[in-house]
């Protein structure tokens, strides 16, 4: 079944003189941020954006695993990873290009791929993790096992094909974005995604000591995220050779650290004190990259779109993290900033959107800024979102929304999706 959107009346009319004639635009994605790590408090400069353009706070994302919630913001598509809609001209990057955009990318997330995600090969310039990092990266995302992945990403110890997860953090990759800003053809399309957010979280020493007020037995390296039934049981496994093969890969991450995960009070607080840490960390290297943008003129035509791929868990419902295969979908892990930085010429159109959107109506939101059209889209694909470009400008009606959370298989990253979940989301929703 479509994802669907119920509204009480018509959408309103689009205002195309809101954007500048074919603006530049910019898609900065700062992984694995919740909504409400961007208060004043935590990243000053993100909340002091909120005065440049537009700023939706009701977005959600699609999923809580960072391949499908980037496929349905590239490709308007809140479904079909893997399947036959993951095709290089579903995604924006191709569309833009084809247009006369000149399309670069740079990723600091290993699993943002142009090997794993033909959508991203549109960028005519895609800086990838193996091509910048000298580094230890997992650089064979594409031959990945479940099991891999799975003790890859809980234990951030090395594996045969996912080494130290070693991530460049924004203070080093934001130049790295800005230098192909410098050097792209206007008008351009940029994509960054940054991850300093995301687990294990470890801030700089030198502003935060980890070590600090620790309790007994406290494990920062450890991620709280829940094991499939092998890993959490192997001897429960029929088969003699995969029993084996399994708990070889447990032996090689380390057993200690798949059974010491630490939920209690205090661990949580620590956990999130560290979070917080980092996305300020993040904020500061995003004020010092939109000084130096202003400063170089690369902002005067152009727009900036921040959000995330998805948010965190720090407890909620008994989880820590994310990318919860069947525990359900929740406030903590879907609820994503979203805002819209327009150029200074257009700051007087500065409003806050409550409706309740989607990371997938991204896709149409740049197609409709940059002039293209993206009805055959629309038309081929049902599913296919909305556009938020009528939103920015117009008076919002009274509204219900209920939208379908596709739940990708994790197998392997090329998988289709195996079920959906409807989450409707409401005033007294929690979770």
């Amino acid at each position: 079944m479509s994802a669907r959107w119920r509204f009480c009346c018509s959408p309103p009319r689009f205002h195309r003189r809101l954007v500048p004639n074919r603006p530049n635009v910019l898609l900065i994605v700062l992984d694995t941020l919740r909504y409400d790590a961007t208060t004043r408090n935590n990243m000053p400069f993100l909340a002091s954006l909120v005065s440049r353009g537009v700023v939706f706070t009701n977005a959600y994302s699609t999923h809580d695993f960072t391949p499908p919630s980037h496929f349905s913001m590239v490709t308007g598509l809140r479904d079909g990873l893997g399947s036959d809609d993951d095709r290089l001209e579903n995604g924006v990057p191709y569309q833009l290009q084809r247009a006369g955009y000149d399309t670069f990318a740079t990723a600091a997330n290993v699993l943002i791929s142009t090997r794993q995600m033909p959508t991203f090969r549109g960028f005519s310039d895609f800086k990838e993790p193996g091509d910048i990092n000298s580094g230890t990266v997992v650089d064979a995302v594409e031959d990945m096992t479940e099991i891999d992945l799975q003790l890859a990403m809980l234990n951030c110890r090395p594996t045969p094909h996912a080494r130290t997860m070693v991530y460049f953090s924004a203070d080093r990759l934001l130049p790295m974005f800005l230098e192909q800003i410098r050097h792209a053809r206007p008008p351009y399309f940029g994509f960054v995604n940054l991850v300093d957010t995301h687990e294990p979280y470890i801030p700089d020493p030198n502003v935060y000591a980890p070590e600090r007020n620790l309790p007994p037995g406290f494990n920062g390296d450890i991620v709280g995220r829940r094991l499939s039934p092998e890993l959490s049981n192997p001897d429960s496994i029929a088969d003699p050779a995969r029993r084996t093969f399994v708990k070889s890969k447990i032996a090689q991450a380390g057993a200690a650290s798949l059974t010491s995960i630490d939920l209690s009070p205090v661990a949580l607080t620590i956990y999130h004190r560290r979070y917080d840490e980092l996305a300020r960390e993040a904020d500061e290297s995003l004020r010092e990259f939109f000084d130096a943008a202003q400063r170089d003129g690369l902002l005067n035509n152009t727009i900036v779109i921040i959000t995330s791929d998805h948010g965190e868990s720090f407890g909620e419902a008994g989880l820590v993290t994310h990318m919860f295969h069947d525990r359900g979908d929740y406030e903590s892990t879907h609820h994503v900033p979203m805002l819209f930085v327009l150029p200074s010429s257009l700051h007087s159109t500065t409003r806050l959107v409550d409706r309740r959107v989607s990371i997938a109506s991204l896709a149409p939101t740049i197609y409709d800024m940059a002039g293209l059209n993206w009805s055959a889209f629309k038309t081929h694909y049902p599913s296919y979102a909305r556009s938020l470009f009528p939103l920015f400008a117009e008076a919002l009606p009274k509204y219900t929304a209920s939208v379908f959370v596709p739940k990708p298989a994790k197998q392997d990253l090329s998988e289709a999706e195996q079920e959906r979940q409807k989450a409707l989301r409401t005033l007294g929703y929690v979770h």
